[in-house]
Protein backbone atom coordinates (compact mmCIF):
# COMPACT_ATOMS: atom_id res chain seq x y z
CA UNK A 1 0.00 0.00 0.00
CA UNK A 2 2.43 1.97 1.25
CA UNK A 3 4.67 1.56 -2.31
CA UNK A 4 1.31 2.05 -4.75
CA UNK A 5 1.31 5.41 -2.49
CA UNK A 6 4.97 6.31 -3.08
CA UNK A 7 4.53 5.43 -7.05
CA UNK A 8 1.38 7.35 -7.38
CA UNK A 9 3.01 10.68 -5.16
CA UNK A 10 6.14 10.35 -7.78
CA UNK A 11 3.79 9.95 -10.81
CA UNK A 12 1.77 13.12 -9.82
CA UNK A 13 4.97 14.90 -9.40
CA UNK A 14 6.50 13.84 -13.02
CA UNK A 15 3.13 14.53 -14.40
CA UNK A 16 3.10 18.14 -12.70
CA UNK A 17 6.62 18.73 -13.65
CA UNK A 18 5.86 18.36 -17.22
CA UNK A 19 3.04 20.24 -17.06
CA UNK A 20 5.08 23.34 -15.48
CA UNK A 21 7.67 23.00 -18.29
CA UNK A 22 4.68 23.01 -20.82
CA UNK A 23 3.40 26.28 -19.01
CA UNK A 24 6.63 27.44 -18.95
CA UNK A 25 7.38 26.71 -22.68
CA UNK A 26 4.53 28.56 -23.28
CA UNK A 27 5.03 31.89 -21.13
CA UNK A 28 8.09 32.01 -23.15
CA UNK A 29 6.58 32.02 -26.69
CA UNK A 30 4.23 34.51 -26.21
CA UNK A 31 6.12 36.81 -24.07
CA UNK A 32 7.19 37.58 -27.43
CA UNK A 33 3.75 38.87 -28.38
CA UNK A 34 2.82 40.15 -25.19
CA UNK A 35 3.07 43.72 -25.61
CA UNK A 36 1.75 45.24 -29.25
CA UNK A 37 5.83 46.63 -29.03
CA UNK A 38 6.85 43.18 -28.60
CA UNK A 39 4.71 41.54 -31.93
CA UNK A 40 5.44 44.88 -34.37
CA UNK A 41 9.32 44.20 -33.54
CA UNK A 42 8.87 40.57 -34.06
CA UNK A 43 6.84 41.43 -37.51
CA UNK A 44 9.79 43.83 -38.85
CA UNK A 45 12.42 40.90 -37.92
CA UNK A 46 10.50 37.88 -39.74
CA UNK A 47 9.49 41.03 -42.85
CA UNK A 48 13.48 41.29 -42.89
CA UNK A 49 14.03 37.72 -42.79
CA UNK A 50 11.41 36.91 -45.47
CA UNK A 51 9.67 34.72 -42.68
CA UNK A 52 6.73 35.20 -44.44
CA UNK A 53 5.08 32.13 -41.93
CA UNK A 54 5.67 33.97 -38.98
CA UNK A 55 5.03 37.54 -40.92
CA UNK A 56 1.28 35.98 -41.59
CA UNK A 57 1.19 34.55 -38.05
CA UNK A 58 2.00 38.02 -36.19
CA UNK A 59 -0.02 40.01 -39.12
CA UNK A 60 -3.64 40.14 -40.84
CA UNK A 61 -1.87 39.89 -43.91
CA UNK A 62 -4.08 36.49 -45.37
CA UNK A 63 -7.29 38.00 -47.14
CA UNK A 64 -9.37 34.78 -48.40
CA UNK A 65 -8.79 31.44 -50.34
CA UNK A 66 -10.10 30.24 -53.71
CA UNK A 67 -10.83 26.78 -54.05
CA UNK A 68 -11.32 24.61 -57.16
CA UNK A 69 -14.74 22.78 -57.52
CA UNK A 70 -13.06 19.73 -55.46
CA UNK A 71 -12.19 22.04 -52.77
CA UNK A 72 -8.57 22.15 -53.31
CA UNK A 73 -7.33 25.74 -52.57
CA UNK A 74 -5.92 27.21 -56.34
CA UNK A 75 -4.72 30.44 -54.86
CA UNK A 76 -4.63 32.57 -51.81
CA UNK A 77 -4.91 36.12 -51.68
CA UNK A 78 -2.64 38.54 -49.04
CA UNK A 79 -1.95 42.10 -48.91
CA UNK A 80 1.51 41.96 -49.32
CA UNK A 81 4.30 39.29 -51.44
CA UNK A 82 1.08 37.10 -52.07
CA UNK A 83 3.12 36.12 -54.92
CA UNK A 84 5.27 34.27 -52.97
CA UNK A 85 1.97 32.78 -50.62
CA UNK A 86 0.97 30.45 -53.96
CA UNK A 87 0.12 27.01 -53.64
CA UNK A 88 2.51 25.06 -54.77
CA UNK A 89 4.10 27.54 -56.19
CA UNK A 90 7.64 26.99 -54.58
CA UNK A 91 10.62 26.93 -57.56
CA UNK A 92 10.99 27.82 -60.52
CA UNK A 93 12.42 30.69 -62.67
CA UNK A 94 9.41 32.78 -61.74
CA UNK A 95 9.16 32.10 -57.73
CA UNK A 96 12.93 32.65 -57.20
CA UNK A 97 12.69 36.35 -59.84
CA UNK A 98 10.05 37.15 -57.44
CA UNK A 99 11.99 35.94 -53.96
CA UNK A 100 15.15 37.79 -55.48
CA UNK A 101 13.05 41.10 -55.78
CA UNK A 102 11.33 40.41 -52.41
CA UNK A 103 15.18 40.37 -50.69
CA UNK A 104 15.88 43.34 -52.61
CA UNK A 105 13.17 45.04 -50.95
CA UNK A 106 13.84 44.18 -47.21
CA UNK A 107 17.54 44.13 -47.45
CA UNK A 108 18.44 47.29 -46.22
CA UNK A 109 15.39 47.97 -44.17
CA UNK A 110 16.09 49.00 -40.65
CA UNK A 111 13.58 50.57 -38.29
CA UNK A 112 12.55 52.42 -34.84
CA UNK A 113 9.81 52.35 -32.78
CA UNK A 114 9.05 56.30 -31.88
CA UNK A 115 5.92 56.31 -29.50
CA UNK A 116 3.05 53.39 -28.35
CA UNK A 117 -0.69 54.25 -27.31
CA UNK A 118 -2.23 51.31 -26.10
CA UNK A 119 -6.20 51.16 -24.92
CA UNK A 120 -7.39 48.10 -23.64
CA UNK A 121 -7.24 45.52 -26.69
CA UNK A 122 -6.09 48.54 -29.64
CA UNK A 123 -2.64 50.23 -30.13
CA UNK A 124 -1.18 52.70 -31.90
CA UNK A 125 2.24 52.64 -32.78
CA UNK A 126 4.39 55.21 -34.57
CA UNK A 127 7.47 53.79 -36.59
CA UNK A 128 10.16 55.30 -38.29
CA UNK A 129 11.41 52.69 -41.41
CA UNK A 130 14.22 53.51 -42.98
CA UNK A 131 14.53 51.73 -46.74
CA UNK A 132 16.17 52.26 -50.18
CA UNK A 133 14.23 55.25 -52.24
CA UNK A 134 11.50 53.14 -54.20
CA UNK A 135 10.26 55.64 -55.37
CA UNK A 136 13.47 56.99 -57.15
CA UNK A 137 14.33 53.26 -58.40
CA UNK A 138 10.80 52.81 -60.09
CA UNK A 139 11.05 56.81 -61.52
CA UNK A 140 14.49 55.42 -63.40
CA UNK A 141 13.04 52.54 -64.46
CA UNK A 142 10.33 53.76 -66.02
CA UNK A 143 13.14 56.13 -67.62
CA UNK A 144 15.06 53.11 -68.67
CA UNK A 145 12.09 51.66 -70.53
CA UNK A 146 11.26 54.84 -71.89
CA UNK A 147 15.14 54.61 -73.74
CA UNK A 148 15.01 51.29 -74.76
CA UNK A 149 11.87 51.75 -76.76
CA UNK A 150 13.20 55.06 -78.42
CA UNK A 151 16.67 53.40 -79.20
CA UNK A 152 14.74 50.71 -80.77
CA UNK A 153 13.47 50.25 -84.10
CA UNK A 154 9.63 50.99 -85.21
CA UNK A 155 7.61 51.81 -82.66
CA UNK A 156 9.26 50.62 -79.71
CA UNK A 157 6.31 48.55 -78.90
CA UNK A 158 7.82 45.31 -79.24
CA UNK A 159 11.19 46.56 -76.75
CA UNK A 160 8.13 47.63 -74.63
CA UNK A 161 6.88 44.06 -74.67
CA UNK A 162 10.60 42.59 -74.08
CA UNK A 163 11.02 45.03 -70.93
CA UNK A 164 7.76 43.33 -69.72
CA UNK A 165 8.45 40.13 -69.88
CA UNK A 166 11.44 40.86 -67.97
CA UNK A 167 9.93 42.21 -65.40
CA UNK A 168 7.51 39.54 -65.11
CA UNK A 169 10.65 36.71 -65.28
CA UNK A 170 14.38 37.89 -64.11
CA UNK A 171 13.41 41.70 -63.25
CA UNK A 172 17.30 42.12 -63.94
CA UNK A 173 17.04 46.08 -64.93
CA UNK A 174 14.92 46.67 -61.89
CA UNK A 175 17.16 44.80 -59.59
CA UNK A 176 20.08 46.36 -60.79
CA UNK A 177 18.55 49.79 -59.91
CA UNK A 178 18.22 49.00 -56.89
CA UNK A 179 21.36 47.59 -56.27
CA UNK A 180 22.51 51.35 -57.24
CA UNK A 181 20.24 52.63 -54.91
CA UNK A 182 21.30 50.49 -52.31
CA UNK A 183 24.64 52.47 -51.63
CA UNK A 184 22.49 55.83 -51.59
CA UNK A 185 20.35 57.81 -49.00
CA UNK A 186 17.57 55.89 -49.06
CA UNK A 187 14.43 57.00 -47.53
CA UNK A 188 12.75 57.52 -44.00
CA UNK A 189 8.90 57.18 -43.42
CA UNK A 190 7.26 57.27 -40.41
CA UNK A 191 3.71 55.72 -39.87
CA UNK A 192 0.96 54.70 -37.67
CA UNK A 193 0.54 51.18 -37.04
CA UNK A 194 -2.39 49.18 -35.61
CA UNK A 195 -2.10 46.23 -33.57
CA UNK A 196 -4.81 44.85 -31.83
CA UNK A 197 -5.93 41.57 -30.30
CA UNK A 198 -7.58 38.84 -31.63
CA UNK A 199 -8.59 35.80 -29.63
CA UNK A 200 -6.05 37.26 -27.29
CA UNK A 201 -3.35 37.14 -29.19
CA UNK A 202 -1.51 41.07 -30.74
CA UNK A 203 -2.09 40.84 -34.69
CA UNK A 204 -0.48 43.83 -36.50
CA UNK A 205 -3.13 45.37 -39.27
CA UNK A 206 -1.15 45.37 -42.20
CA UNK A 207 -2.59 49.38 -43.84
CA UNK A 208 -1.52 50.65 -47.20
CA UNK A 209 0.48 53.33 -45.52
CA UNK A 210 2.25 50.42 -43.35
CA UNK A 211 3.12 48.64 -46.69
CA UNK A 212 4.17 52.13 -48.53
CA UNK A 213 6.57 52.59 -45.55
CA UNK A 214 8.59 49.04 -45.46
CA UNK A 215 8.95 49.27 -49.14
CA UNK A 216 10.63 52.41 -49.54
CA UNK A 217 7.67 54.70 -50.51
CA UNK A 218 6.77 52.54 -53.71
CA UNK A 219 3.15 53.71 -54.02
CA UNK A 220 3.84 57.06 -54.47
CA UNK A 221 2.07 58.57 -57.25
CA UNK A 222 4.53 60.93 -58.52
CA UNK A 223 8.47 60.87 -59.07
CA UNK A 224 10.76 63.50 -57.64
CA UNK A 225 11.48 66.52 -59.98
CA UNK A 226 14.29 65.87 -62.15
CA UNK A 227 13.01 62.74 -62.74
CA UNK A 228 9.57 63.87 -63.53
CA UNK A 229 10.79 66.45 -65.99
CA UNK A 230 13.49 63.54 -68.30
CA UNK A 231 10.44 61.12 -67.87
CA UNK A 232 8.19 64.35 -69.86
CA UNK A 233 10.90 64.89 -71.84
CA UNK A 234 11.07 61.53 -73.35
CA UNK A 235 7.70 60.69 -73.61
CA UNK A 236 7.52 63.89 -75.84
CA UNK A 237 10.57 62.43 -78.05
CA UNK A 238 8.38 59.22 -78.06
CA UNK A 239 5.31 61.12 -79.14
CA UNK A 240 7.08 62.72 -81.76
CA UNK A 241 8.77 59.13 -82.96
CA UNK A 242 5.37 57.55 -83.40
CA UNK A 243 4.24 60.55 -85.53
CA UNK A 244 7.19 60.28 -87.54
CA UNK A 245 6.89 56.35 -87.81
CA UNK A 246 3.35 56.60 -88.74
CA UNK A 247 3.95 58.90 -91.48
CA UNK A 248 6.57 56.32 -93.03
CA UNK A 249 4.08 53.50 -92.42
CA UNK A 250 1.32 55.37 -94.54
CA UNK A 251 3.80 56.25 -97.01
CA UNK A 252 4.69 52.41 -97.23
CA UNK A 253 1.27 51.55 -97.58
CA UNK A 254 0.09 54.41 -100.28
CA UNK A 255 3.85 53.42 -102.70
CA UNK A 256 2.54 49.12 -102.28
CA UNK A 257 -1.07 49.95 -103.04
CA UNK A 258 0.80 52.10 -106.05
CA UNK A 259 2.91 49.02 -107.00
CA UNK A 260 -0.95 46.78 -106.86
CA UNK A 261 -2.36 49.19 -109.59
CA UNK A 262 0.52 49.13 -112.05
Amino acid sequence: MELRLKNRIWLILVVSILLLAGCGFQEKDEGKKETPEQVLNQTMESLKELDLEKFNECTDNYVSTERNWLGVPVRKEYKVFSELLQPGFKGGKRYEASYKLAEKIVEHMTWEIKDVRQDGEKAEIDIEISNIDMQKVMGEYEILILENMLESEGSGIGQLIRDMLDLGNGKEDLINLMDNAGSEQGCRMGVVVEVYQKEGQWKVNISDDFINAFMGNIMAEEYPEDLEQRIDELTKSYEKKMEEWGEKLAEDAEEWMSNLER
